[in-house]
Formats: structure tokens, sequence, C-alpha cells
């Protein structure tokens, strides 16, 4: 098969640039080693959408996150995808991290960010379950929370309708220049394409090395996470931070989109980039981050522990490398921004591509799509009497922790994307995702998804 784009990588930001290929007139295939999509370092993350203030001024990142925050705010609605800008507050208990606050504020105000600052009366007026010591906060309105399961099912579907090829458990086994591009080896074969895009996330390097290339090394960054109970959202419902240091923004307290609230994540350089073990020293440090922040949470259970990882480089800002005289173009080291910065990302390598490499028109139309909205605050298939009228497999739990009826895993699994994996049918319905973890459901669960994948 010959293509004009291969697309190398299927978490968010691949599936991103898949969805704004899908555009243009082109022949397009996005190739994912994993049998899910979204499966690497976008399915462990702080779920945010982050409007950029924190970002460095000046980089590439803070231009892309910002574009890519305004493009989700605009178009994701329409694609079923919830955010909710509950803000962010960060916070000082000393001089040197006031101090830091004071330079943010000057920063976001002169680049036109939204941001106040709050002195400490102010700070326990509005939060009093924020722990002691607190001098200061620097109040960011516009910051939000998002699905961070959905995100990328949502743009894979919207490319796969309009066009765009999705291959899932291909993995590069090697690439070598073609006539007329790169010929890359999978597993069940070869494809053609004239022009390849890296966005291989935490194995971004070890695809470069394909194609020869070695400008930049993954050093992947642990982040370990605690998901409390759906109790705790009634106390937090803030993005509650410390004021950022020049190598970390510090472990977290957000709500979640889906009425939990998370802790984290930690910062911890390791070698080997599977290695997703919660330790004893990251539970410490996220119990230490609740005493700290909001010790009232420390009584709260605790629904799982996980841990994601962040393909961070020895460079600071984004790897965006179009080497367009070889047709290809490298989307390396995003970082913990990247669900942000996705749809900004997007437009930016497309950008790069046409018309410098490919004189594409831009269809006249595209068919859009919707996915279900999984948010807390959405109606949930249970309480639409009409719905289950016509329809009783959605009167019919199957996850009771979450409420998830049968109907929603039925329709997960009819999708044009279905899950292959009990992971991956979780992400897309949130069944298991509640108190018991599956203790009640998961054999049913699992069964579902057995009668449906072969």
């Amino acid at each position: 098969m010959t293509y004009d784009i291969a697309i190398i990588g299927g978490g968010v930001v691949g599936t991103a640039i898949a969805r704004e290929l899908s555009r243009y007139d082109l022949k397009t295939v996005l190739v994912e080693a994993r049998s899910e999509l979204g499966d690497e370092a976008s399915k462990g993350n702080s779920a945010l959408m982050c409007s950029g203030v924190d970002v460095p001024a000046g980089s590439l990142e803070r231009r892309l996150v910002r574009r890519g925050y305004a493009r989700y705010c605009a178009e994701a609605p329409a694609m079923g995808l919830p955010i909710r800008k509950v803000g962010a507050i960060v916070l000082a208990w000393n001089e040197e991290q006031e101090a830091t606050l004071d330079k943010d504020l000057a920063d976001a105000r002169e680049n036109g960010f939204a941001a106040e600052a709050l002195g400490s009366t102010e700070v326990y007026r509005r939060w009093p379950h924020f722990g002691p010591g607190i001098r200061c906060g620097l109040w960011l309105p516009d910051e939000a929370i998002v699905d961070p399961f959905s995100t990328p099912h949502a743009y894979a579907l919207d490319a796969l309708e309009n066009g765009v090829e999705i291959r899932r458990a291909w993995r590069v086994q090697r690439a070598e220049p073609a006539a007329q591009g790169w010929r890359l080896h999978g597993p069940d074969g070869q494809l053609e394409a004239r022009c390849v895009v890296n966005a291989g996330g935490i194995r971004g390097d070890e695809v470069d090395a394909l194609a020869g290339h070695s400008d930049f090394a993954i050093r992947p960054r642990r982040g370990q996470y605690m998901i409390l109970d759906k109790s705790a959202s009634a106390i937090h419902d803030v993005i509650a931070m410390p004021a950022p240091t020049p190598t970390t923004r510090g472990i977290l307290i957000a709500p979640t989109i889906f009425g939990n609230v998370l802790v984290g994540p930690t910062a911890e350089d390791v070698t080997d980039r599977d290695d997703r073990r919660v330790t004893e020293d990251g539970l410490r440090q996220l119990r230490h981050a609740i005493a700290t922040i909001a010790p009232v949470l420390a009584d709260q259970p605790v629904n799982t522990i996980f841990a994601g990882m962040r393909p961070a480089t020895q460079f600071r800002d984004y790897q965006i490398i179009p080497r367009l005289s070889q047709r290809w173009l490298t989307v390396g080291g995003i970082r913990s921004t990247g669900l942000s910065a996705s749809l900004g990302i997007a437009e930016h390598v497309v950008g790069l591509l046409i018309p410098a490499l490919f004189d594409a028109p831009r269809k006249p139309n595209t068919r859009p799509i919707t996915v279900p909205d999984l948010s807390e605050a959405a109606q949930r298939p249970w309480q639409d009497t009409a719905r289950i009228h016509c329809d009783p497999d959605y009167a019919e739990m199957v996850c009771h922790c979450e409420r998830i009826s049968l109907g929603e895993i039925r329709d997960a699994l009819a999708s044009p994307l279905a899950p292959s994996t009990l992971n991956g049918l979780k992400r897309r319905t949130r069944a298991m995702f509640g108190r018991c973890q599956g203790f009640y459901c998961g054999a049913r669960v699992q069964a579902l998804l057995d009668a449906q994948v072969p």
C-alpha cells in the first residue's frame, strides 16, 4: 500500500495530527504499535487542559499549548468531549515561592492570560480546607479539566470517519528509504509513504533511530498518582498546586471530569520506559502533598493508584524537527502538556507539510463524529427514560459503582474503533473505574469483551 503520509504513534498527539490531515485531500495512514490507541503516555496524565500560563514564555511549547487550548475549547463540545473550567490556584508557603508567583503574575499579565494575586486571607476564605501556612496564591481561572481517555479516541474516530486509515497492533520494525519516500515494515507486511511523521511519544527516539536520526534521547519520567473516591469532590473542587520550580510543576490536587479527586504526579527519572510501578516513596510524596495542601482529604477513601510515563528529553522545549528534504518529520519531547497542546501541535505540523511538501486542497466538507460524554456532570443513559424505553439495555447496570449500563458497554464494543482489551474497554466506558475497581463487575465486563473480541 502506498500513502501520502504515514503517522507513527497513536497517542493524543498522533491522533490529533491524523484528524488534522483528514481535512485535506491526502491518503493518510496512522500506525500504532499497541492494540489500543492512547495506551502509552496518553493514558496516564493529570487530565488538565492548560491555558499555557505556566509554560515558559517564548517557547514553542507555550505557543502550541495556547493554540491547542483555544481550539479544544472551541471544537471539543461538538465531539461530545466535556471540559470544565474549574480554575487553578498556585500556592506559596515561603518567600522564594512568593517571588516566583510575583514573576508568574507579571508574565501572565504581559502575555494576556487571566491571572489574579490572592493574599492569604482571601485564599482561606475561598478554600478553608487548605492546610496552614499559605502566604499567598496566584488564581488562574481559565485552567480546566477534561476526559483524557475519550480525547484521543474522538480524534481517531474523526480521522477514520474522514478518510484516514488506522492500523493498530502494527509496530514499525524497520524503515528504509524508497523511491518516493519511505518503506515501513510491520508485523504483517509493509507500506510505503511519501512522508513519515514520527509521533512515537515515549518511544519517539527509537522511531527516529529507524531513519538514522539521534537529535534527542527520551529520558522517561514516571509520575505516580492517587485517585480519591467521589466523596472527596464535595470538599475539593479546584486545581491546587505549589509554586513551580525550575525542574517540576510539583504535585497537584485536582478534581477529575469523572467526579473523583486526583493527587499527583510525582516526577521520577527512570531508565526503563515501561517501569510504571507504584512505590512506597511515591505514595509517601502523594500523602505529603495531601497533608500540605488539603489535609482534610487524608481520611478520604482511595479508589486506585497508578503511574504514567512522560516522554521527557534532555531539552526543555518540544522537539518538532522537520526534515522535509528527507520527507521525515519528528514530533518529540511532548511532555505533560501534550494533551493541552495536541490540536495546536497538529495544526503546526500540517502547516509544515502543506504546501511545502504537498499541494493538497482542503476538503470542502467533513463528516462530524460524537463520542459519549463520560463526565460525572453529564446525563447518564440510566437517567434518560426515553432512551431506556427504546432500549432497556441502558437500564441494566453492569458496573454499579459508576452506574455503567449494558447498553453503554455494548455500544463501545460496536464502535468502528472497538476496544480489544479490558483496559481499553474500561477507558471507553468508565466501567470498573469505581470504588470496588471491578471486584463486583469485572468478570461480567471481561465476559462481554470476550464475546466480541476474536
